[in-house]
């Protein structure tokens, strides 16, 4: 065996675990707090824009940590979206394309009921 014809099987059978990858029928794309659908339960977890956005100062659970607040303390919802959109001390204001409403709600709802 050559080293092309090598090579070019290699790529073949990556493009097929690839192909075989996507086509699950389980979506790995990430979803709002890991929503429940229609079952009323809520959330399970925090939403993806909070992990990339919010846990490295308010820690994965949203606890808080030194001198990050534990979230989302005594605020309201209609709170809690202004802060995350206007800012606060040394926390960035965050758009709409950033962190979606409804992953604000969502980590609300989380942050109020499941923690």
């Amino acid at each position: 065996m050559t080293m092309t014809s090598y090579a070019c099987g290699v790529m073949a059978i990556l493009m097929a675990s690839l192909a075989m990858g996507c086509s699950s029928s389980e979506s790995s794309s990430p979803t709002s707090a890991g929503s429940s659908g229609d079952s009323g339960t809520g959330p399970e977890k925090l939403s993806l824009a909070f992990a990339s956005n919010c846990a490295r100062c308010h820690g994965t659970t949203a606890t808080g940590q030194d001198p990050y607040p534990s979230l989302p303390g005594t605020l309201t919802l209609a709170e809690f979206t202004a802060t995350v959109r206007a800012g606060r001390k040394l926390m960035p204001s965050f758009t709409t394309k950033q962190i979606s409403d409804a992953d604000i709600s969502s980590d609300y709802y989380w942050m109020t009921s499941k923690r």
